[in-house]
């Protein structure tokens, strides 16, 4: 009996010495929206609907950890997104269409490998208080200048001090033709206290997805995206500040884009949000101006629950108000008008 006893107490210490070593955790966010907005058709009409968050997208995953021993972990994510309003899974039905990917972590870094935002999403959405926000006529920036997520991505993350070091490469995966549909990308970023500032450069091959295809295969571009900006903390606000240079070399499409946004704490529990930005488009069937503002009041009722208003409005000008008027832009879509103004309530739940 006493062998028996002393063989389920180690049976129990090793049980436990592996539990510490692994961690899986099941993740989630549900956003939730009542939208009202302008020139939702080429009449002008309004309309009136319910749909996802208005800064971020419903989601489920699964993250895991294992300490390997020696100071390496390896590390797992499979995140899944769905429309809260209808509950169909979204980024084309992919059952882990918002991120895939494995890993490891140790002194000399983290290397992931798999589905992941690109650096120009992770970069560009640091310098803006909406983190390009999910709602299409808010966010633009997200997935026409950003690449937002590519597949087959290794990423290699470095910290030194204060200062973080990030480099990416996308396999096109086209057979006799490397260079064909890959995409490189480098960013830096230094964070001191109260002052953050950061800096990405990517370039993506054989590009039609931008301005959500509005380009045709003849004009298949190599988009150069470069930004800078950063953040400053003066308690209880914080301001953002950037700048963003994308380049459709077939196409002849540039953009300039200009950004400021606060968030200021009003409360422990409530914050006020606010963003606007300045879109300078250059393109040889003609230029055109696109100024987006958006503020929003967002109260927590625990750490996990909030609700929140916002308000947003768009005014296009010349070139962009064409550009605007395309199926693929879905809720960013303008059909033809030169503005649009929202209001959103919404309310969402982490877990």
């Amino acid at each position: 009996m006493k062998k028996k006893l002393i063989a389920l107490a180690a049976f129990a210490a090793c049980s436990a010495a592996a539990q510490a070593q692994s961690n899986v955790t099941l993740y989630g966010l549900v956003d939730t929206t009542i939208r009202y907005s302008t020139n939702e058709n080429a009449a002008g009409d309004n309309r009136f609907q319910m749909t996802d968050g208005v800064l971020t997208g419903s989601r489920w995953g699964v993250r895991g950890v294992e300490d390997l021993g020696g100071g390496m972990k390896a590390l797992v994510t499979l995140e899944s997104g769905f429309a809260p309003d209808t509950g169909g899974m979204l980024q084309g039905g992919r059952l882990f269409g918002r991120q895939g990917f494995v890993g490891l972590e140790s002194d000399f870094g983290r290397v992931l490998l798999g589905r992941q935002y690109t650096l120009g999403h992770d970069a560009i959405a640091s310098f803006e208080a909406f983190a390009l926000a999910n709602n299409g006529i808010v966010g633009y920036q997200g997935g026409n200048y950003t690449g937002l997520r590519h597949d087959n991505m290794i990423k290699y993350t470095k910290g030194f001090g204060g200062v973080t070091v990030n480099a990416a490469y996308t396999f096109g995966e086209v057979a006799g033709n490397t260079s064909a549909n890959s995409a490189k990308a480098v960013s830096a970023a230094y964070n001191n206290g109260p002052l953050y500032l950061g800096a990405v450069y990517q370039t993506t091959n054989n590009v039609t997805t931008a301005f959500f295809n509005a380009l045709s295969a003849a004009q298949a571009s190599k988009q150069t995206v470069w930004g800078l900006g950063g953040t400053y903390q003066f308690a209880p606000a914080k301001v953002y500040f950037g700048y963003t240079n994308s380049k459709l070399d077939v196409a002849d499409i540039r953009n300039d884009v200009y950004y400021g946004s606060f968030n200021y704490q009003l409360t422990p529990a409530l914050q006020l949000l606010g963003t606007l930005h300045y879109d300078k488009l250059d393109r040889p069937s003609g230029d055109g101006k696109r100024y987006t503002s958006a503020l929003m009041l967002d109260y927590y009722l625990s750490k996990r629950t909030d609700v929140y208003v916002e308000v947003d409005y768009t005014k296009l000008k010349d070139g962009w108000i064409a550009l605007n008027n395309n199926a693929g832009l879905g809720g960013a879509n303008t059909f033809g008008n030169d503005n649009r103004a929202g209001l959103m309530v919404g309310v969402r739940h982490k877990f």
